[in-house]
């Protein structure tokens, strides 16, 4: 009889562990839980904050007078309006203009001239708008005089007497 008993006990003491419970109080809430009555909760908030820094291209100062920007003014930048198609700004090209100081490195160039010598960044190659068609040009400068009869208009060339009237210049991607 004490075996019969044993067993019995033995079975039904495992079931009553398994057997899930919830305390559920008048309010409907469970106690301890978060927004049952009679609980708080606390909530932080931890805020990160990551320094960044950002470089800006600026052009410098343009010195000419009567002579007006020659570099592609259209030019967005990398990657703009896309891959094939972009050039940099004239401030990411490095364009620099000077009045009156290129006679001195390149004597073709008329006396009180506004000047530019072009250097492409890496990847880019000069091109040159000429009556309305965009050429590659292996020039390094161009030159706009500020009086006289050709006064306003921008020029490149192995002289004056060669020289090709520009439209405007752009430094394009070399695909």
């Amino acid at each position: 009889m004490l075996r019969v008993s044993l067993l019995i006990f033995v079975w039904i003491n495992p079931l009553n562990g398994c057997i899930p419970t919830q305390n559920v109080d008048s309010n409907g809430g469970t106690p301890g839980s978060p927004g049952a009555p009679g609980t708080a909760t606390t909530t932080t908030t931890t805020t990160t904050t990551v320094a960044t820094t950002t470089t800006t291209v600026t052009e410098a100062p343009f010195p000419c007078n009567v002579c007006q920007k020659v570099y592609d003014n259209t030019c967005q930048g990398f990657g703009i309006p896309n891959l094939l198609q972009w050039c940099p700004t004239a401030a990411e090209a490095a364009i620099e203009y000077t009045l009156g100081f290129l006679q001195t490195v390149f004597p073709i160039i008329p006396a009180n001239s506004c000047a530019t010598v072009i250097t492409c960044p890496l990847t880019t190659a000069l091109r040159i708008k000429i009556l309305g068609a965009e050429i590659p040009a292996p020039v390094l400068y161009a030159w706009c005089e500020e009086s006289g009869p050709r006064a306003g208009k921008w020029y490149t060339g192995a002289t004056v007497l060669l020289s090709v009237e520009l439209v405007s210049l752009a430094c394009r991607p070399i695909i």
